[in-house]
């Protein structure tokens, strides 16, 4: 039996009449009759009795109209569930992200994406994160800042380093490590705006001030100047851990070393949607997988 048969025997039962139910259909007469016959035929019996006013449904035929419907039903309790999947607004998470980790994340923001595509994140440059969350103006806040107020909730996700990125042909390209004091005696340092404060308050407790000769927001851009030889960049370590180009090299930092702290923080609410605990939960999971990873390459 195929469907388009039980669509037509169905018709047929609701008009009462063949003429009728053609011209629902939009199918001709032979065309209707023809069918009926081949479904009668597969199961060997009469699904109607003609009378003067039309046709009425055999008892064998009402068991068949019953079981009928219950299949058509199905068929369109899916098809609904099919087109409410496939056409599901979309929700949104609001994440308010200190830029300076908004490269070395962006990896993890692309992995949940691909794993829920029907939630956007809303990814928002945030410095001020604890009072974004706490006005609810983001639903979730990353942050290098330590938060104070009781009604928010930190977890803690990684610490950040600073590493010496130069050239391959720097003086300092046989060396593995250096004392965070050893920068004082550079004149050609670059580092992005973001860190300043940090690296400002670094210094100062080790009593110097680091002469930088370019600060910008943008990591790509330190990296293709010290490519080009042109100085010795201050970035993140966790940025450079992927970066594969013989023609430079990362030198780590010994002893007072720039580093801070970076958490994920939300309101401490029970009413929390369940796509932000997806989220908390995703992140979590992450970063302990790239820590992981990190251990076993040996880095």
């Amino acid at each position: 039996m195929e469907l388009r048969q039980l669509e037509y025997f169905i018709q047929i039962c609701k008009s009462g009449s063949f003429t009728k139910a053609k011209e629902e259909l939009g199918v001709t007469q032979p065309t209707l009759s023809q069918q009926i016959r081949v479904l009668e035929d597969e199961y060997n019996i009469q699904l109607f009795d003609r009378v003067s006013r039309g046709v009425e449904v055999t008892e064998a035929g009402k068991i068949l109209l019953n079981k009928g419907n219950a299949i058509m039903d199905l068929l369109e309790m899916a098809r609904n569930e099919i087109y409410g999947r496939n056409n599901k607004s979309r929700e949104t998470i609001s994440i308010g992200c200190c830029p300076a980790e908004l490269e070395y994340l962006a990896p993890y923001f692309m992995r949940f994406h691909q794993k829920y595509p029907n939630i956007l994140l809303k990814i928002i440059d945030a410095e001020d994160t604890e009072n974004k969350v706490l006005e609810q103006r983001v639903d979730i806040g990353i942050t290098a800042y330590p938060i104070s107020n009781a009604s928010i909730i930190s977890t803690h996700l990684y610490k950040q380093e600073l590493a010496l990125l130069i050239h391959s042909e720097h003086p300092l390209a046989g060396k593995s490590s250096i004392p965070f004091r050893s920068l004082q005696q550079m004149d050609s340092i670059m580092f992005r705006e973001q860190n300043k404060s940090l690296i400002d308050m670094y210094c100062l407790s080790c009593g110097f001030t680091l002469k930088s000769i370019i600060e910008t927001s943008s990591t790509s851009v330190l990296i293709h100047w010290v490519r080009r030889g042109l100085g010795a960049a201050l970035i993140p370590i966790s940025l450079l851990e992927s970066l594969r180009d013989d023609s430079l090299r990362i030198v780590k930092l010994e002893g007072h070393i720039p580093c801070w702290d970076i958490s994920l923080v939300y309101l401490n609410s029970v009413t929390m949607r369940s796509s932000i605990r997806i989220f908390i939960q995703e992140m979590d999971s992450y970063v302990r997988e790239v820590e992981v990873n990190l251990s076993c390459s040996g880095n």
